[in-house]
């Protein structure tokens, strides 16, 4: 008799258990994949934000630069 509650446990626990585990790991790995390209990409927009005000202004000094020899 105890022999077919532990295996009908055992059972239970390799249908539904070690499932429940894997899919709860998967799920924090993937949680913190997402964060940190979350992480990366707001650097990366960042730098880009940034790298788009100094080309404003090196276009903006060749325009100074021009419009200066013109005026020569």
């Amino acid at each position: 008799m105890g022999g077919l509650i532990l295996k009908e446990f055992l059972d239970l626990a390799g249908n539904y258990f070690f499932p429940i585990i894997l899919s709860i790991y998967l799920v924090i790995k993937i949680d913190k994949l997402i964060n940190s390209l979350i992480i990366n990409q707001k650097d990366f927009s960042g730098k880009i934000l940034l790298e788009m005000k100094e080309i404003k202004q090196d276009i903006l000094n060749i325009r100074l630069d021009i419009s200066a020899s013109f005026k020569k």
